[in-house]
């Protein structure tokens, strides 16, 4: 029997990215996915959406047809949207799988409060090889020692509408936490006119907005005259989504519980 999954978000990049892995992997079916009122492909055939043939299932405005005749849901949409998938959600026993980013504190915490309810599993990042570089981050920041400074570069399309991206945060409270510290009280956003010299425990974080990069990120330790680099580039958005599928797959079979990329991969 084939798993089926509902995207809310369809026209959305990661939104069409989804859609095209569910339909193109046999094991899986798109059951609905949803949009905005008054979106342009609203109404659009979800095959023909995302350059495929049709499916006879089409992108509608329905915000509620993402919980009906689904076995999970994957959605990579905005803070406040993620938070009313994942209340509706839980209200009928669907598990969930985000990728959004930009969640202020207190939003995290609310979704964090439906996993007693859902397995919920969110990642800032779905891309294995940003899983592997967390562990690689942990080791070194910890090997290294307090003496090395740490910059944190990250590089997006300019369509992206949070900074620092989430994956860049989540690297940087890898490396904070290796140190025992909280990244909020070591981090460095903003560097304009004359700040002074570098503290020793900050955290810096360089941001490139422009055209349609799909997401670099690198961790730069700098000690004297020598410096190490551990970089991550993705060149295609379909890793992401086989994360998120990967996950929610993984989903189905646990119990409530709030869960990350780190579960899915033990």
């Amino acid at each position: 029997m084939s798993v089926k999954i509902s995207i809310p978000g369809g026209n959305g990049r990661m939104g069409k990215t989804l859609i095209k892995e569910i339909i193109e992997n046999e094991s899986l079916q798109l059951t609905n996915s949803s949009c905005l009122p008054h979106e342009k492909e609203k109404g659009l055939d979800l095959g023909t959406l995302v350059g495929l043939n049709p499916i006879d299932k089409i992108l509608t405005d329905n915000p509620s047809i993402i919980f009906e005749d689904t076995d999970v849901i994957i959605d990579f949409t905005v803070p406040e949207a993620s938070i009313l998938h994942v209340e509706k959600a839980a209200t009928y026993k669907i598990p969930i799988v985000i990728g959004t980013t930009g969640f202020s504190n207190e939003q995290f915490d609310v979704i964090k409060t439906f996993s007693n309810e859902i397995p919920i599993v969110y990642s800032a990042n779905f891309s294995i090889g940003i899983t592997i570089m967390k562990k690689l981050i942990s080791d070194a920041t910890r090997n290294l020692g307090p003496d090395w400074e740490i910059e944190i570069y990250e590089a997006h399309h300019n369509k992206k509408i949070d900074s620092p991206s989430g994956t860049a945060l989540l690297l940087g409270s890898t490396a904070a936490s290796a140190r025992d510290k909280n990244l909020d009280e070591v981090k460095q956003f903003s560097r304009e006119g004359l700040v002074g010299k570098r503290k020793k425990d900050e955290i810096g974080f360089s941001v490139v907005r422009g055209g349609n990069v799909v997401g670099e990120h690198s961790i730069k330790y700098f000690n004297g005259d020598e410096r190490l680099e551990i970089n991550h580039i993705a060149n295609d958005r379909s890793i992401f989504a086989k994360g998120a599928i990967r996950s929610a797959i993984w989903a189905l079979n646990q119990n409530p519980g709030f869960f990350t990329l780190d579960h899915v991969l033990k």
